[in-house]
């Protein structure tokens, strides 16, 4: 049933898009000087939960989602320059009517690609140099057997999990990948640190919230509370909050589980130094 559910919201999902796009983007992008834009980031990562958090967030009453999540402007779509970008966000009368009726307003841009490409983190501080950075992070090892599922499910794969991760391990360490994130860079997309520098780099780190998936599956009123105080919001309890999108498939490997988490080990290190915090993601 929750299954069903999943493809159903999936769905309404690109229906929305599909009818943005088509239609709705069109007449935004002409009121676009009169659309702010967004006031925080959700980064990624894939298969982490960006898309339960652009839902359940939007529930708040002080913040205004954007049209659709997975907007992409800053890596797919920059060179259609900030009219097309501003065209996905509320105009400044509906900002003036958030305030006055809650007292506050701030919107989003929910992408999660953007994590796992460096090279747009200097456009986004010169856009939005004040804006709050929100990442949520899963164990890597479960984030990539969740997207290869997802492939697979989607007739996108072909090949065992463990050789596709044994080809890009060596691919890695022959330095044979030029250095980019592929669509199929199930290992990579996990490398967390490297991803995450450049924006404590350039943005204070004040200003950036690291998430895990797991507390959010297991506490996620909690987490919203921890969202929320980020963003000097007051809480808000959101009725019944759910993961999206979550898929069911069989158990990874228990051999290919292990040596997964000791290939990660060492990254893993180096995220903790960098945020401060420790996950648990030794199992």
């Amino acid at each position: 049933m929750h299954e069903i559910k999943n493809k159903i919201s999936m769905k309404r999902n690109i229906y929305r898009k599909i009818k943005y796009n088509l239609l709705q983007r069109h007449i935004y992008g002409i009121t676009s000087s009169i659309r702010v834009l967004p006031d925080f980031l959700v980064i990624g990562a894939k298969r982490c939960g960006t898309t339960s958090l652009y839902e359940y967030l939007g529930k708040h009453p002080c913040i205004k989602k954007s049209s659709h999540d997975h907007i992409g402007f800053f890596d797919d779509n920059y060179d259609l320059g900030i009219g097309f970008y501003k065209s996905f966000f509320p105009t400044i009368f509906e900002k003036k009517i958030y305030e006055v009726k809650n007292g506050k307003f701030l919107t989003n841009d929910v992408t999660s690609s953007y994590i796992q490409n460096t090279k747009i983190v200097n456009r986004i501080f010169e856009m939005l140099p004040n804006s709050k950075i929100i990442a949520i992070l899963r164990n890597p090892v479960d984030r990539a057997y969740s997207e290869y599922n997802l492939h697979l499910r989607a007739n996108a794969e072909i090949e065992s999990f463990d050789s596709l991760i044994q080809n890009e391990i060596n691919s890695i360490e022959n330095k044979n990948d030029g250095g980019k994130i592929k669509n199929n860079s199930y290992l990579k997309k996990g490398f967390y640190y490297d991803q995450l520098k450049p924006w404590f780099e350039l943005f204070p780190k004040n200003n950036i919230l690291i998430l895990s998936t797991e507390k959010f599956g297991e506490n996620t009123s909690q987490v919203f509370n921890d969202i929320f105080k980020f963003l000097n919001l007051k809480n808000y309890n959101i009725q019944n909050p759910k993961r999206m999108q979550k898929g069911s498939y069989s158990k990874l490997n228990p051999s290919t589980r292990e040596k997964l988490l000791e290939y990660y080990e060492p990254k893993n290190k180096q995220l903790y130094e960098l945020i401060g915090k420790k996950f648990n993601w030794e199992k």
